[in-house]
């Protein structure tokens, strides 16, 4: 296509738009690669197989062009405008859409329509071997509500991308960097994810059934209302380690210790009430004392650590792995201990000094009232003089567990009681004696 012919197409389809006449833009199949006309307006535009590669369109309007099979390798769409348009089987690779806006736009097949050289169209897979050396940059682009299932983008920048209730269906992501995206309700179900970084990413009600997230980083993701058990998780990293978290969570933290170190004289008790510390990894810590109450400790890692007469209160400890973990004289009332690893976990008394006579001392039982712990494994775990009045214990693995003296008013037992009872367990007046 020549210069003139394309200036006249641009200047009659700008008229079209506006009402004045003109003719709608129709680029289908020809090539005008390598042309720069950054800002360039072309909405509505029929850009069917059209070779776009290495071209300019820096800033252009393309809302609700038609893209079918356009080759746009290597062009620079930074900050354009791509709203709604149909990009189902285009050839991004090399292209660079920093920023673009990618609202509702139609990505889907994974397959690439390209032109021989009789001009005539045909299918080619993407070549998953050849991906590393042809990059999408997709950096804070704007995708809400894109489709983009079975799309194939593997090892390329979207970090910061917005993919609001996006469709991203069995979509090929795998080593993506995908940090600080926005996936809030996204559709992720069979999509692969495997080795993608998504430090920081918020995935909250993300569907991620079936999806591949082995070897993944997922470290400080938020994941709220996510179903992390359908995905496959196989080495997928998504504890925050201590020098990750927060800073002024830090402060406390450090405080905590020396105020323990000093037993009392230096430093303040944690207060970290209502605090969000989920998939934390604060593993041998010693929290002895702290308010926890309300906090969220989803799928935290606590093994091993000191939570003495702490304050976990209605805290969400759903997934928390709590294996050999001192809870002596923590106060758990109403605290969500869904599918929790308790396995080898002390919850029994707390031994307490009495402020009137140093030398005496009584025991502070572990409160579990009304605590939630359907699904947990209590393997092993010491829960003497534990009260669990109203405790929901539905489906809990209690093999080898220590009720000796337990509490169980009302407590919900069902199918947990089969396991107490080959343990030699028998309820008495609301106690649980172990033979």
């Amino acid at each position: 296509m020549k210069p003139i012919e394309l200036v006249e197409i641009l200047r009659n389809h700008r008229a079209w738009l506006a009402g004045r006449g003109g003719a709608r833009a129709n680029l289908a199949l020809q090539s005008i690669s390598g042309v720069k006309i950054p800002g360039v307006q072309l909405a509505k535009a029929t850009l069917t197989g059209a070779n776009l590669s290495k071209c300019g369109l820096a800033g252009a309007d393309l809302r609700e062009a038609d893209l079918f099979a356009a080759r746009l390798q290597y062009a620079d769409l930074q900050r354009a405008d791509l709203s709604d348009s149909d990009m189902r089987g285009a050839a991004l690779s090399g292209a660079n859409m920093s920023h673009a806006r990618l609202a509702r736009v139609d990505l889907r097949d994974g397959t690439l329509m390209v032109l021989n050289e009789q001009a005539a169209c045909s299918l080619l897979k993407v070549d998953e071997n050849n991906v590393d050396a042809e990059k999408a940059l997709l950096v804070g682009a704007n995708m809400s509500g894109a489709r983009m299932g079975e799309t194939a983008i593997a090892q390329s920048d979207l970090s910061h991308a917005i993919m609001r209730e996006a469709d991203l269906g069995h979509a090929n992501l795998a080593k993506c960097n995908l940090q600080y995206v926005d996936f809030t309700g996204a559709k992720l179900a069979g999509a692969d994810l495997s080795g993608a970084s998504l430090r920081h990413a918020v995935l909250d009600r993300a569907d991620v059934t079936g999806a591949n997230l082995s070897n993944a980083d997922l470290t400080q993701a938020s994941l709220k209302e996510v179903d992390l058990s359908k995905a496959i998780l196989d080495d997928t990293k998504m504890l925050t380690r201590l020098r990750d978290l927060e800073r002024s969570i830090r402060a406390i933290l450090t405080d905590h210790a020396d105020w323990i170190a000093s037993d009392g004289a230096r430093g303040a008790c944690a207060d970290l009430a209502n605090t969000d510390l989920s998939h934390a990894d604060l593993s041998g810590i010693d929290l002895s004392a702290a308010n926890l109450a309300d906090a969220v400790l989803r799928g935290a890692d606590l093994t091993g650590s000191q939570l003495v007469l702490a304050n976990l209160s209605g805290s969400v400890l759903t997934g928390a792995k709590l294996e050999r973990t001192d809870l002596s004289g923590a106060n758990l009332s109403e605290a969500d201990l869904t599918e929790a690893n308790l396995k080898g976990a002390v919850l029994s008394p707390a031994s307490i000094r009495n402020p009137d006579s140093m030398a005496k001392k009584y025991a502070w039982p572990t409160n579990l009232t009304a605590a939630t712990l359907t699904r947990a494994s209590l393997v092993g775990a010491n829960l003497r003089s534990a009260n669990l009045t109203k405790a929901d214990l539905t489906g809990a693995d209690l093999f080898h567990t220590d009720l000796t003296d337990a509490t169980l008013n009302s407590a919900k037992l069902d199918a947990s009681i089969t396991h107490m009872a080959s343990a030699g367990a028998a309820v008495v007046e609301g106690k649980v004696m172990v033979g």
